[in-house]
């Protein structure tokens, strides 16, 4: 699936992240980890091919798996709250992006610290989308707490 991903044939590797996901709940249950991160993976497959509301599905099942795994405060979550900001900015529901943006980033906070290289990271990836929503004030500010947290200048 990796190469088809790659390739950008993501309409070939749906029916293969399917069939991992199938393959994840069979070995490992419904609830489990491994089948958190195949739905993940497959909501990003439908994202790339834009079946928006499969993907938010995929996203929203994975979270609540793995909220029921590691906590609701873990920041193995982020990769799915980021992945589901950049769904919702594709559909230009900015509000519903940064709700889960400011979810990922207090969770890295809360775990890291504010000046960790996480946090940067995070800090980035949202002014980035902040950007992209047409708010340069709010994503100089954050780019700006990044460059803080990295010692950059």
């Amino acid at each position: 699936m990796t190469e088809l991903y790659q390739k950008k044939e993501y309409a070939v590797a749906i029916p293969v992240a399917r069939q991992a996901l199938t393959a994840a709940k069979n070995q490992y249950g419904g609830a489990s980890a491994e089948t958190a991160l195949s739905l993940n993976n497959l909501g990003m497959l439908y994202k790339k091919e834009k079946q928006y509301a499969n993907a938010e599905d995929c996203y929203q099942r994975a979270l609540t798996i793995s909220e029921k795994i590691v906590g609701p405060m873990h920041p193995d979550l982020t990769v799915t709250l980021n992945n589901m900001a950049l769904l919702y900015a594709a559909q230009g529901e900015y509000g519903k992006a940064f709700t889960v943006s400011d979810r990922a980033l207090n969770i890295l906070e809360t775990k890291y610290g504010p000046s960790s290289p996480n946090v940067a990271q995070a800090l980035t990836r949202y002014a980035a989308l902040k950007r992209k929503a047409g708010r340069t004030a709010d994503a100089d500010k954050l780019d700006a707490r990044a460059k803080k947290n990295t010692g950059s200048r």
